[in-house]
């Protein structure tokens, strides 16, 4: 797989998690900068380690794969 391969998913994963969570909390998106979307989905992957710790740590996978591409 080449880089450009996981950001595409990665970066549809971050776009698509932060337009349900403000639409279930009634709030217009606001633009972060991707250590802030990171750091977003981190703790979303620190909440969820006891009840899924696979899918947590596919989440700090992807968290971490966000910020360090750049795109």
């Amino acid at each position: 797989m080449t880089t450009t391969t996981f950001n595409a998913p990665a970066a549809s994963l971050f776009g698509s998690l932060r337009q349900a969570f403000s639409a279930l909390l009634g709030a217009a998106p606001k633009a972060l900068s991707r250590a802030q979307e990171a750091a977003e989905v981190r703790e979303m992957a620190r909440r969820l380690q006891a009840t899924d710790p696979g899918f947590a740590a596919d989440l700090y996978a992807a968290a971490d794969r966000h910020e360090v591409s750049g795109r």
